[in-house]
């Protein structure tokens, strides 16, 4: 490998200035994976847990929590097997294409979940297909293009794309919570179905573009920006005022808790990025191509082929499966784990609400110290510390206090999971076949994470030897899931798309 990094040619939009250029890009990739597969379905069935393990006479399904949550497994076998094939299809079809597609689908999947009639083998095709539908709103097709347009800046960049899981995570679930309170859970999937096709839909036509991909300044739907954004600004106003419609009553009732202050700040930020794209000069000042940097370090790096090859790979591979299955399997489970605590479900549902405060400060405070220090390192710290959180979480009886810190530590650690990992993908792996390498790792991680949940359900089930038993052992492969990343060595590096 020829050194790459002291020959890239350099300019002055290089740094603080790719966001000059690229804002649109990580502000729509932000919007897309915070109300794509990801999170929404993640942050939202714990839920809808409880409305559906009630009788079909009484509104429900008639499943146990058990069964409610292997639907997460399901749709992760799912996102295992789409993962490399939407990876492969974003480097041959483009990003914009396979998001854009994917949004619509993935929304029409999510109202297919409120049509069951109690049956669960419908049910389960159901999560299925969603996964299936929705596997082009995944962090693979956002932080390709996002690589793509930065170099200088790129964790950082990465790490505000990804920020929007916890924001709109948590929207989502307080929208959930309220909708399904006042009408049921079938209108309640059909709420979260149109956070998508609503806001993020738009957002991404108006902004999403990969480097390769028509500029803004010629492209007709961006003379449509004001009526998409427009679109979006109802829809988001709409989607906080229903979060506040939980949040109020309970800050009047319970007083200034801070898992209610997060909630309300949520709320009133949730309309920024719609508004942002509706006033900003997206036509002037965005699709230039990119900094100079940036497009020689696109298109550089290893083929598929020679990733399945590398030590490296495989490494990465190994390790965020244990690293997703500790971290993934407690979030759906949060609300479920501080009820058999005795906690109020409205209590569990609004200290869960913290776990979006504590993804967003993840992924800010990672994504500024990878531009700065070795990836490997950072990740092992900030993925290792939530194994103590686990260990509190297990314990027969916790404070409200020790809930706040566990939940706020478990979130820190879940907000710079796909950071890492996307950063990591491109610094060893390089930005050639960028998709498919993200994708197939991805396939990994989704085990893991699909998988814990319906674990975790189960044994907080069945009581506090097996509550306790569970995340004592999550703690446990946490730290050693994240030990690994440290053998990964110094950053690759890669010749010139040209130069190759």
């Amino acid at each position: 490998m020829t050194a790459t990094n002291d020959a890239m040619p350099t300019d002055t939009k290089v740094g603080v200035g790719e966001f000059k250029n690229g804002w649109p890009v990580v502000l729509s990739s932000a919007v897309g994976i915070g109300m794509g597969l990801s999170p929404l379905p993640f942050y939202t069935i714990g839920v809808f847990v409880g409305p559906m393990i009630q009788p079909i006479e009484k509104g429900g399904l008639g499943f146990t929590p058990e069964q409610v949550m292997l639907a997460l497994p399901i749709y992760t076998i799912g996102a295992l097997v789409m993962s490399p094939i939407i990876g492969f299809l974003s480097d041959r079809v483009g990003v914009r294409k396979v998001a854009l597609c994917s949004i619509v689908l993935f929304a029409l999947s999510l109202v297919a979940l409120g049509l069951n009639n109690g049956s669960f083998p419908l049910y389960a095709a159901t999560w299925a297909l969603m996964a299936v539908a929705g596997a082009g709103t995944l962090p693979i097709t956002f932080t390709r293009a996002v690589n793509n347009w930065f170099f200088e800046r790129r964790g950082l960049a990465l790490g505000i794309a990804l920020i929007a899981t916890g924001l709109f995570g948590t929207l989502a679930k307080l929208l959930a919570q309220e909708v399904t309170t006042v009408f049921n859970w079938r209108v309640g999937y059909a709420a979260v179905a149109l956070l998508p096709l609503l806001i993020s839909f738009p957002i991404a036509l108006i902004g999403f573009r990969d480097v390769s991909d028509r500029s803004a300044a010629t492209s007709k739907v961006a003379g449509l920006k004001v009526l998409l954004s427009l679109i979006a600004v109802l829809a988001s106003i709409a989607m906080s005022a229903a979060a506040l419609a939980f949040v109020v009553p309970e800050l009047m009732q319970k007083g200034l808790r801070p898992e209610l202050l997060a909630a309300t700040a949520f709320a009133l930020v949730g309309p920024v990025p719609a508004f942002m794209m509706l006033f900003g000069n997206v036509r002037d000042t965005s699709y230039r191509g990119g900094s100079t940097a940036s497009k020689a370090a696109a298109g550089a790096g290893l083929t598929a082929k020679q990733a399945l090859m590398d030590w490296r790979f495989w490494l990465l591979a190994v390790s965020f499966i244990p690293i997703s299955y500790a971290i993934g399997g407690p979030i759906p489970n949060i609300e479920l784990a501080l009820q058999a605590k005795d906690f109020s479900k409205a209590d569990a549902v609004g200290l869960a609400s913290l776990m979006g405060v504590a993804v967003i400060a993840g992924r800010l405070v990672g994504g500024y110290l990878i531009d700065r220090f070795w990836a490997p390192g950072i990740a092992f710290v900030f993925l290792a510390l939530p194994a103590l959180a686990l260990w509190m979480l297990g314990a027969p009886e916790i404070s409200r206090d020790q809930a706040m810190i566990a939940i706020f530590m478990v979130g820190f650690g879940a907000g710079v999971e796909y950071d890492f990992m996307a950063y990591l993908v491109a610094r060893y792996f390089g930005t050639k076949a960028y998709g498919a390498i993200y994708g197939m790792l991805y396939g990994f991680f989704a085990l893991g994470a699909g998988f814990g949940p319906a674990v975790f359900a189960a044994a907080i089930r069945k009581g506090d030897l097996e509550t306790f038993s569970v995340f004592h052992n999550a703690a446990i492969i946490l730290i050693i899931g994240s030990a690994l990343l440290l053998l990964l060595g110094k950053y690759r590096e890669f010749p010139s798309a040209k130069e190759s």
